[in-house]
């Protein structure tokens, strides 16, 4: 078993739950109900269930990579796509919340830590 990996499924997973739950009730749902262009209404329920389907996926990859046998090879490449994809959105989340001008927007939407937490542990995880 790869401890790393594990921690970093785990926390994905924990972003699923916190994305599914508390995301849904401050951002999707209020979303929803706001009065706006309705195709636009529509991509942002798109990009939400994408996001859903991003998250889970990633949480089984690093989950499953956690427990694969033998050399590893293929459970570090997976690893290190999560980890890029992560890294990724938590470099990107970070650049729009310290530019956003939104006071205390980088404590607020506090997701880019979780995103690279997700990230380093996996990239970790693949060494």
């Amino acid at each position: 078993m790869n401890t790393l990996l594990l921690i970093s499924g785990a926390l994905a997973a924990f972003m699923v739950v916190g994305h599914s739950t508390i995301g849904r009730k401050q951002f999707f749902l209020p979303m929803l109900a706001a009065e706006f262009d309705p195709t636009s209404k529509r991509i942002m329920a798109f990009v939400w269930h994408m996001s859903t389907a991003t998250l889970i996926l990633a949480a089984a990859a690093l989950a499953y990579a956690a427990f694969v046998p033998g050399d590893g090879a293929v459970r570090n490449a997976l690893a290190v796509y999560v980890a890029a994809q992560f890294l990724c959105y938590g470099v990107v989340h970070l650049l729009l919340v310290t530019t956003s001008g939104l006071p205390g927007a980088v404590y607020k939407q506090f997701q880019w830590s979780l995103f690279l937490a997700v990230g380093i542990t996996a990239l970790a995880g693949a060494q």
